[in-house]
């Protein structure tokens, strides 16, 4: 049937992303006792009704996918809570709009305030009167605000008490409650401070506090064996038949005895090594409701809080064992005797067999073997305490960071992913459905840049974590580190997380890497050579910041397809160079930048030139880490000298990336934090491309050069790829006549092998998540201008005017579109025509061969 833009999502999703809550209703009765749901921490909260055998995204309404919590009321189960902007204070944490509530388990939300927290950390909600809610809120992650501490409402979230607050650059990072007595509750407040440059993990007001009064006064623990001085990130839980049990994971940043303050921290791109000289992670529990604390470990054998302590810490105690404790982290972190020993996943077989960095725990209340463990692999379950994990693979999560395509037919698509490497995955495959079987793993650790050789698609190039490039054969299956080699005498080349690479497109040999300057490889990496000065304001405070950080790197960086060595440069501390004789000569562009209204030192998040005109180029900086949402995209038609500014109409969203159309100057692609937006008139006025891509972050996207579709890279909800080639013809002329019918790209008689059918190849059941081929035949986009109660007609006929198929039209106003399916057709050139009152517009359309794919040998065609 005739539709718009329908977008295909397709992720590797064996892998999936990370998760990091959930809520399972306590009292379900018969209706609910199916049901549970899960929290993505950037991909929204997904519901399952069938104990996991499928799921189903219940949040896109909300406007947004980054899901600080989910809860369920204990008292009722069709009211359901769910807090925005996720709570684990990283690099790539993004923000919410405020709390929602459910009374339908989900089917409506209303939004019910708090709209300045940003970061929702906890829910809780009395277990007896589900009109009483209290709230931990983090606040702004860049910044300071004052919505942040602990809220309470007393009418179901009309309105909302502050009842706990320190201060603008303190929130509250996790409370829970005493099920028996439910004035008892403990709250623990989080001081901590990231920019830019510089994460600070802790501070002196980090701290739990207890109330014994529903929260109309709070007393925070001091001594009885707990720590004082500087803290991290502090996670608590009461067992749940004994709460007078409290339990506490606690980064404790205090210096270890005899350790030098001022000692050398050498920089590791994959571990932080400035909390080395620091005392650690700590497991302490109280038996009698906080006013006494006993130590459970020895920091030095067994650091609980391991790496990145401010994106874990958090802690569960079996409902009726004390001595059994679980702690989050890059592995979890068990004690089955009260901290007598720690056993690793490799030692305790517990925990083994799923993807770690594990970031959330749910025990069952009322049997402790019984887990939900929630990590950067997605969902898992266990019903024997760990010792053997079932994996939630059927929900279509990916945090992609960039996305690329090669030239093969069908083309295949590569995606850089959060945690999980770079994967690739044919854009149709020989099966007719794209699954877990289709993925294949190209790159390794975190998928950051990854760039493909168009003139020998053999050749892949990609950068983890602060560079570590490397090089591709994918004809070989072998890889090997092109890492640029630091001149001796000269200081470390500083990346940025996800380090851009890029390759030229006059010499495909020639790659670009960005550090503090441009370097350049004219032999496949095999050697390199620096180009450029220091492009960055080299600033030595913000440099040495802490945190696992570089700063002062570049970010962004293109050269000109129609001049080679016309290459743009973009840093992270705003500042934009030119040079147009391959890097003998730079020009610094940042002060006719911030003269077109770009706040100084905002980060640039891509710089690319144009493929119609050299003088050309977009531009985009992001405010994201400044705590800065308004949009900023600007053009230049004169090498830089001027600017413009074209966020136009564009909301209020840090934007990520932008894409100029290979055939149409005045199509550019754009996206941010909302979504996918696109201009025909070259910024003068943005649309939002509201299609079924949900509201979520885009962090990057492109055209392909043959196949006019649009890949979009989201951060949660994987990858989404669709047909946009009629935009790329919507001229104003074409938009101002009252129908038209758009050329028709070739398209395969089959797009999916004779194989497809032959058997029960497909695996069978509900729980298996694939992504269907594109449609098979020729797609037959076509506009009208607007509505009418008439019909037009759709003719295909061959070359001897013989008419195959044909069809009534609605004159619905818009772009849509329809197919023919070719499978049943031969191969050549048909006359395609579209009548509407009187007048006839006809195309050409072309039937390729079908499609082939080798038995065993699905990816060579």
């Amino acid at each position: 049937e005739p539709c718009g833009f329908q977008f295909r999502n397709l992720g590797a999703f064996r892998i999936n992303a990370w998760v990091g809550e959930f809520a399972v209703p306590l009292n379900p009765g018969d209706k609910h006792k199916y049901t549970w749901y899960v929290a993505a921490r950037n991909g929204g909260v997904w519901k399952t009704i069938n104990n996991g055998t499928t799921f189903e995204c219940i949040s896109d309404k909300l406007g947004v996918n980054a899901i600080g919590d989910v809860e369920v009321a204990p008292s009722d189960p069709e009211i359901v809570w769910i807090g925005t902007g996720e709570d684990f204070n990283a690099r790539s944490s993004y923000y919410g709009n405020g709390i929602w509530k459910s009374t339908d388990a989900g089917e409506t939300w209303e939004n019910m305030g708090l709209e300045d927290s940003h970061h929702i950390a906890e829910i809780i909600i009395h277990p007896e009167n589900a009109d009483i809610v209290w709230v931990a809120v983090m606040g702004h992650l860049f910044s300071e605000n004052s919505e942040r501490g602990v809220f309470k409402t007393i009418n179901g979230g009309k309105s909302w008490e502050k009842v706990l607050y320190i201060d603008e650059a303190t929130g509250v990072i996790d409370i829970v409650i005493n099920p028996q007595n439910p004035d008892i509750l403990y709250a623990s407040a989080y001081e901590k401070v990231r920019t830019p440059w510089t994460f600070e993990p802790g501070g002196e007001k980090s701290r739990i506090y207890k109330t014994t009064d529903g929260g109309d006064n709070w007393e925070m623990i001091t001594g009885g064996g707990f720590p004082g001085g500087s803290l991290g990130r502090i996670g608590i839980d009461l067992q749940y038949n004994n709460p007078d049990v409290i339990v506490a994971v606690v980064q404790n940043l205090n210096l270890k005895q005899g350790a030098d303050p001022d000692a050398t921290v050498e920089f590791d791109e994959f571990t932080d090594h400035s909390f080395d000289n620091l005392i650690g992670g700590e497991c302490y529990r109280s038996v009698d409701a906080g006013k006494t604390w006993k130590r459970l470990n020895d920091p030095e054998k067994n650091d609980v809080s391991g790496k990145a302590a401010y994106s874990f810490n958090k802690i569960c105690v079996d409902p009726d064992d004390p001595d059994k404790i679980y702690i989050t982290g890059a592995g979890m972190y068990i004690t089955l005797d009260g901290g007598k020993t720690w056993p690793r996943a490799g030692v305790s077989g517990r925990f083994a067999t799923n993807f770690g960095d594990n970031r959330s725990l749910w025990i069952d209340p009322h049997d402790g073997r019984h887990m939900l463990l929630g990590s950067d692999g997605g969902a898992y379950e266990t019903w024997d305490g760990g010792l053997s994990m079932f994996h939630y693979y059927n929900i279509p999560l990916g945090e992609i960071y960039m996305v690329e395509v090669d030239d093969d037919e069908p083309y295949n698509i590569y995606i850089g992913l959060q945690d999980h490497e770079v994967w690739k995955a044919p854009s149709n495959s020989w099966s007719g459905r794209i699954s877990i079987k289709d993925w294949v793993i190209v790159g390794m650790w975190d998928g950051m840049f990854t760039k493909v050789d168009h003139e020998d698609n053999r050749w892949l190039y990609y950068t983890t974590q602060f560079g570590s490039h490397h090089r591709v054969d994918q004809k070989t299956g072998e890889r090997v580190s092109i890492e640029p080699v630091i001149p001796e005498g000269e200081e470390r080349y500083r990346y940025t997380w996800n380090a851009p690479i890029m390759l030229s497109p006059h010499d495909s040999k020639i790659i670009y890497a960005g550090a503090q300057k441009l370097l350049r490889s004219s032999d496949r990496g095999n050697n390199w050579e620096e180009i450029s000065p220091d492009l960055t304001k080299n600033d030595k405070v913000k440099i040495a910041g802490t945190g696992h950080i570089m700063y002062c790197t570049i970010t962004s960086m293109d050269e000109s397809a129609l001049k080679p060595g016309l290459i743009w440069v973009g840093t992270d501390d705003g500042k934009v160079h030119i040079t147009k004789d391959k890097g003998r000569t730079w020009q610094e562009l940042t002060e006719n930048i911030e003269k077109a209204g770009v706040p100084h030192e905002r980060w640039v998040a891509r710089i690319i030139a144009s493929r119609h005109d050299e003088a050309t180029a977009y531009l985009v900086h992001n405010g994201y880490r400044n705590d800065d949402f308004k949009p900023y995209v600007l053009k230049t038609n004169d090498f830089g000298e001027t600017w413009t500014n074209i966020s136009s109409n564009l909301p209020d969203y840090p934007v990520n990336v932008i894409f100029e159309d290979h055939k149409n100057p005045e199509l550019l692609f754009l996206g941010n934090d909302k979504g996918v937006f696109y201009t025909l008139d070259a910024g003068a006025g943005w649309i939002e491309m509201k299609t079924n891509i949900p509201p979520v972050v885009v962090r990057d996207l492109l055209v392909h050069p043959r196949e006019n579709d649009l890949i979009v890279g989201t951060y949660g909800r994987a990858a989404w790829m669709g047909d946009i080639s009629p935009l790329q013809q919507f001229t104003k002329d074409i938009r101002e006549k009252d129908f038209h019918l758009f050329d028709i790209e070739p398209k395969p008689q089959s797009n999916y092998s004779q194989q497809a059918s032959w058997g029960n190849y497909h695996m069978m059941g509900s729980n298996h998540l694939f992504t269907p081929n594109e449609h098979n035949g020729l797609e037959i986009w076509y506009y009208f201008k607007n509505d009418d109660w008439g019909k037009a007609k759709l003719t295909v006929s061959d070359m001897e005017g013989n008419e195959i198929y044909t069809r009534d039209i609605e004159v619905i106003k818009g772009l849509k579109r329809v197919y023919w399916n070719t499978f049943r057709t031969e191969p050549g050139t048909y006359s395609i025509s579209l009548t509407y009152k009187n007048e006839t517009i006809i195309k050409e359309g072309v039937v390729e061969k079908g499609w082939q794919w080798p038995v065993l040998n699905y990816r060579d065609n």
